[in-house]
């Protein structure tokens, strides 16, 4: 009789320890799932402050010196078009430093080209930050370079419901 005795002691001991181990499995499916959620929530966290990171890739900059990129790109609080609108006049203001360069054709393309930057550029940016960045651009010539257009520039009349902005 002790023998049977000690025989289901054991047996009781083994489906304890059976008991705890299911039970363990079950904490540690448990703390599996916390740290899925964890892992879920910081990814999350970061694939949405990542788009510091991945805004220069939705604005195109190419075309606009390094420099005018940086400053357009550090606008923290501006929108993508803002900045696509920033970006299409930096590319046409940028031609206007050799505008007396140019021959008769290409001021005509080119003053085509800045009046329709100028004009989608005003339709979301405002005149002072259309200002800042002329002044980026050209430095202590802006003045100059805007009287010189100013001079040179065949006087062209766009038709803005043709305009199609991004």
């Amino acid at each position: 009789m002790r023998v049977f005795a000690s025989n289901f002691n054991q047996n009781q001991f083994l489906l304890c320890i059976s008991r705890i181990n299911m039970n363990f499995k079950t904490v540690l499916s448990n703390s599996d799932m916390i740290k899925t959620k964890i892992f879920l929530t910081i990814s999350t966290a970061l694939s949405l402050s990542a788009c510091q990171l991945i805004s220069p890739l939705m604005v195109d900059y190419n075309g606009v010196r390094r420099d005018v990129a940086h400053w357009i790109n550090n606008h923290q609080l501006m929108s993508m078009q803002k900045k696509r609108s920033l970006v299409q006049l930096s590319k046409a203001q940028q031609k206007l430093k050799h505008f007396a360069e140019y021959d008769a054709t290409e001021q005509m393309k080119v003053t085509q080209e800045n009046q329709i930057a100028l004009h989608c550029a005003r339709i979301h940016i405002t005149e002072s930050k259309i200002s800042q960045l002329q002044q980026q651009i050209y430095g202590s010539a802006n003045v100059s370079i805007q009287q010189q257009y100013q001079r040179l520039a065949p006087k062209l009349k766009i038709d803005t419901t043709q305009i199609q902005c991004e």
